[in-house]
């Protein structure tokens, strides 16, 4: 997606200015008649340009009725995560549209996913790369073999990779290529690579407002959490652009042009904060058994693998007196402290508007009752606070991490993004039956850049 920093529009003063010199009027009640035509009929165009613009929707039914051939478009959308890959295959139709250029219905996907993530396998590139082929020939039949060679297929790689030594991460990047070359697909240069964190934001923000219909209106805040990383992406008001560097400021494409701020932390996904808090317990010490205030007593060496590697987790002890609150107290001090020491920037103020949440946000909750685990919901800081209490206090061994992954989500919306306890935050995995992924935005952007670039 071609994105353009923040810039301030210059007004044209070039145009020509017309001379208007006063003359007498001879036919003065002929012209009052031409006058009054001419009102009418702008408001006459007016009207048909006002109803038929907002109504795309019914002309796109009509002329399907009267035999109009739809265009379909597909595009195949790797995501490479820390956690595990997906693949995303989309098909996108072209709708009938009198005015202006046609936006993309999305018509059918599929998902898939594989675990361990693309990561895991950074010494041995060969095996990763097979694990991607094989999730592309899973979703291969959603895409006809005829449309394949036009069919874009991209492979985007998040915080796992951004976290492996440079070297490690590039042998994975150069057998995925090579690999995903021999498919038959669209595959360019830059379809295989580590994606920028603001990117990943941008186009998460991008497929919640495209499935909501809110592109071009009031549009939701997006925060995403994943496991390396996480993410927050919202439309600014001009009084909001001093506020937030600029670097941080995107100027995009939703009905008229907006900016928006998006900013990535890395380190700050779920699993790496868990495995941050674990060390900072630790003191730091190379170590690979960490015992927590977080955990439960009675999860003893407990193993966990993060970053391909083994450790062994335990609970820290506690006198019996100890009440719910006071364990919860001590967990959030010191995530509390871990975040604010690994945020790179912290946001003057919280999100404005209605703020939509995925990923772990909505697994953690899932997991924790507070949403219905196939329909989500809507929560607050103050139900993942009451969770968290209840969590940290009790004998779990089947949810040895609820506590801390419970009390980080409570310290990442309100310590680092500044959302109050009583705020509404709306989880999704998916909308209208869509899976709720940056994949989409992607995907979505790519193809209407591709016809944009194909046009006369």
């Amino acid at each position: 997606m071609n994105t353009l920093r923040k810039r301030k529009l210059i007004d044209d003063s070039s145009a020509p200015h017309i001379n208007v010199r006063s003359r007498a009027i001879k036919n003065p009640r002929r012209l009052k008649k031409v006058f009054i035509f001419l009102i009418i009929l702008a408001i006459f165009v007016t009207y048909f340009l006002g109803l038929f613009a907002g109504q795309s929707q019914w002309l796109d039914g009509l002329a399907k009725t009267l035999g109009y051939e739809s265009v379909y478009h597909h595009a195949v959308i790797i995501d490479a995560g820390s956690s595990g890959s997906r693949v995303l295959s989309y098909k996108f139709r072209v709708p009938f549209t009198v005015f202006g250029r046609a936006n993309l219905d999305l018509v059918d996907e599929y998902f898939e996913q594989s675990k361990p993530g693309l990561s895991s396998y950074a010494d041995d590139p060969e095996k990763g790369a097979e694990t991607i082929v094989q999730l592309i020939k899973k979703a291969e039949f959603l895409t006809p073999p005829e449309k394949r060679r036009n069919t874009m297929l991209i492979v985007r790689a998040t915080a796992g990779l951004r976290l492996l030594p440079a070297d490690k991460a590039h042998q994975l990047i150069t057998h995925v290529y090579a690999a995903i070359s021999k498919l038959g697909y669209d595959v360019g240069p830059d379809s295989v690579k580590i994606m920028d964190g603001s990117d990943e934001g941008i186009f998460i923000w991008y497929t919640v407002n495209l499935l909501h219909n809110l592109m071009g209106g009031d549009t939701m805040a997006a925060l995403d959490l994943g496991g390396g990383s996480t993410q927050i992406t919202y439309q600014l008001s001009e009084g909001d652009y001093p506020l937030y560097p600029a670097n941080d400021q995107y100027v995009v494409a939703a009905g008229n042009n907006i900016t928006l701020y998006t900013h990535s932390y890395l380190n700050l996904g779920l699993l790496a904060a868990r495995y941050g808090v674990f060390r900072m317990e630790a003191e730091d010490n190379n170590t690979s058994e960490f015992v927590s205030i977080c955990v439960d007593p009675i999860v003893q060496k407990e193993s966990w693998t993060y970053g391909n590697k083994q450790y062994s987790i335990s609970g820290a002890k506690r006198e019996n007196s100890m009440k719910r609150m006071t364990v919860y107290k001590a967990c959030h001090a010191l995530v509390k402290r871990y975040v604010l020491a690994t945020l790179d920037w912290e946001p003057p103020h919280a999100p404005r508007g209605t703020r939509a949440a995925m990923s772990y946000f909505y697994e953690v909750a899932a997991d924790a009752g507070i949403i219905d685990v196939m329909t989500g919901g809507v929560v607050t800081v103050s139900a993942y606070r009451s969770s968290a209490v209840r969590a940290c206090s009790a004998a779990n061994v089947e949810q040895p991490w609820a506590c801390i992954d419970l009390v980080y989500i409570v310290s990442l919306l309100q310590d680092a993004y500044k959302i109050g306890d009583n705020e509404p935050i709306s989880l999704f995995k998916k909308i209208n039956g869509h899976e709720v992924s940056w994949s989409l935005g992607l995907a979505y952007t790519s193809v209407m850049n591709k016809l944009a670039a194909a046009e006369p």
